[in-house]
């Protein structure tokens, strides 16, 4: 950026530039807010940046996790298409992004344009304390809450490094997901960041951005216990400008000769990342890893005190007490339909059966629930084979028949010609979660599900039906006149990918219970 540009900025908000982000579509200059915020104010994490959008280019789609952004036109015009809605920011028009949603933005005039862009976490800022855990270090509570595994699958959907760091130098997660470059770097003892002492050092306990002396960005999120530091959770790994000749000869000065060539040539091969992706990430990551130690550190404790006294009522009580801790954190789910009380009842399950049975069943849950965050969160591809839905609901049929063994059975009708063909993420799984949770509530017989999924004359059809109450006609006047949630975000989507090439039918049953049926194209 030049000087003159930068002072433009600067004059114009009265606010300093103190980064800058520069990628094949365009560039970010953020600014500097006011310092007499506190830091411990969720607010303080906003952040405020002027946005260049290039010439005839366009932002691939991306999903906003844990942040909602908004938009306002400077100088020419970019289109933005936020899930299924089209904005067009010219200047002086305004756009809202919302979290968890799909972002699209381009340039189709041969002009640069500009926007400021306002982003705020919408992350819950800490979980409070837990009592009586001064003894714990982080390599404990990693093995107990299975961290590695958690931040395994999570690096696999967002493509973004996770590593997990104690305040001795442990690395607790394997680095096999780390840029290749990165690891180069761990080897040869050459770095600066929260992986090394130094960096350590410095690192303190905020949240915060940080760059270590070869460009390489990440989010570093402090792991704290009663104000006790264990570690970080740190998150990214990746470039957020072009590479330099500055980079280059700093990159041969550090590296030996023999490694030096495979260094410069896995720098070029870093990812782009943007900060604001990197901190809203981190900190649902460093949040959900949070509210599982903070689980069974509880149930490990009851267990010592009260392994031959637990009465009913003493485990009310503590189903109470959990319940409370939840919904102190108000965990929120990107993209999906799993919502807190959900995620309550999953997590209390985990506790339960941690107690009861051993780590067995406890770690096949957590992988379950793992997965279904993996789906949620970091989703870039709004659509999906019918395979990969499936697969997130044997995960969600898992954690419901761990907690109802007896509530209900689940048959599955499911024809090879179908299983590749995309449908929006979570169609189905909104569909089996209405049954369960709403058509078994308040029956006195045993539950029935059935999923079927086959091919009828050139189109899929996709049919779930229970034996539950029956769904209220009420709801289907709703679905009919697009009011609602769960329902008419499924029929709005499927709108938006199929426009008038799909139908979408539910019906209560003459007996009992509800079926809905989705027929779309085979050939989209």
């Amino acid at each position: 950026m030049n000087n003159k540009f930068r002072k433009e900025i600067e004059q114009l908000f009265s606010l300093n530039i103190i980064d800058e982000q520069y990628f094949p579509w365009g560039e970010s200059y953020f600014l500097e807010l006011e310092p007499s915020e506190s830091k411990n104010n969720s607010k303080s994490r906003r952040s405020v940046s002027i946005v260049t959008v290039y010439p005839d280019v366009e932002q691939k789609i991306h999903t906003h996790p844990g942040y909602d952004e908004i938009i306002y036109g400077l100088e020419g015009e970019t289109i933005h298409w936020s899930n299924s809605h089209k904005i067009i920011l010219g200047k002086g028009r305004l756009g809202y992004i919302p979290a968890g949603g799909q972002h699209i933005m381009a340039n189709i005039s041969g002009k640069p344009a500009r926007f400021m862009s306002i982003v705020y976490p919408t992350i819950p800022d800490s979980l409070g304390e837990i009592s009586a855990i001064e003894d714990v270090e982080l390599p404990e509570l990693a093995k107990m809450t299975n961290l590695d595994a958690i931040a395994s699958k999570f690096t696999q959907n967002i493509k973004l490094a996770v590593s997990l760091v104690d305040t001795a130098g442990n690395l607790l997660t394997e680095p096999k997901n780390f840029p290749v470059f990165c690891k180069l770097c761990l080897t040869e003892q050459l770095g600066d960041c929260v992986l090394y002492s130094e960096g350590r050092i410095h690192a303190g306990k905020d949240l915060r951005v940080c760059s270590c002396k070869f460009g390489v960005y990440s989010v570093q999120s402090p792991i704290i216990f009663n104000e006790r530091l264990l570690g970080y959770l740190g998150c990214g790994y990746g470039r957020v400008s072009m590479v330099t000749p500055r980079d280059e000869i700093l990159i041969k000065k550090c590296f030996p000769a023999k490694k030096y060539y495979l260094a410069q040539k896995e720098y070029h091969n870093l990812e782009f990342i943007n900060r604001n992706h990197l901190k809203s990430v981190a900190e649902i990551l460093s949040l959900i890893s949070a509210s599982l130690v903070q689980l069974i550190i509880q149930s490990t404790r009851e267990k010592q005190i009260s392994m031959y006294k637990l009465s009913l009522t003493r485990e009310k009580q503590i189903q109470a007490e959990l319940e409370n801790r939840l919904n102190e954190a108000k965990l929120r789910f990107l993209e999906s339909q799993v919502n807190p009380h959900f995620l309550f009842n999953t997590l209390n399950t985990i506790a339960q059966t941690s107690l009861m049975e051993g780590a067995t069943t406890a770690a096949s849950l957590t992988y379950a629930l793992a997965n279904l965050l993996r789906s949620s969160l970091g989703k870039t591809d709004p659509l999906i084979t019918i395979r990969e839905e499936l697969n997130y609901i044997q995960d969600y049929l898992l954690i419901q028949k761990t907690r109802f063994p007896s509530r209900f059975t689940v048959e599955m009708d499911i024809k090879v010609e179908v299983l590749e063909i995309k449908i929006p993420i979570m169609t189905i799984m909104v569909l089996v979660e209405n049954s369960i949770i709403h058509g078994f509530s308040n029956i006195r017989w045993p539950g029935s599900l059935q999923i079927n999924a086959y091919s009828e004359q050139h189109m899929a059809v996709i049919e779930v039906i229970d034996n539950g109450s029956g769904v209220p006609p009420q709801v289907i006047e709703n679905v009919k006149s697009l009011k609602g949630i769960g329902l008419k975000n499924i029929y709005k989507r499927l709108e938006f990918y199929y426009g008038d090439k799909f139908t979408f039918d539910i019906k209560r049953l003459d007996n009992k219970g509800t079926k809905v049926t989705i027929k779309l194209p085979c050939n989209m």
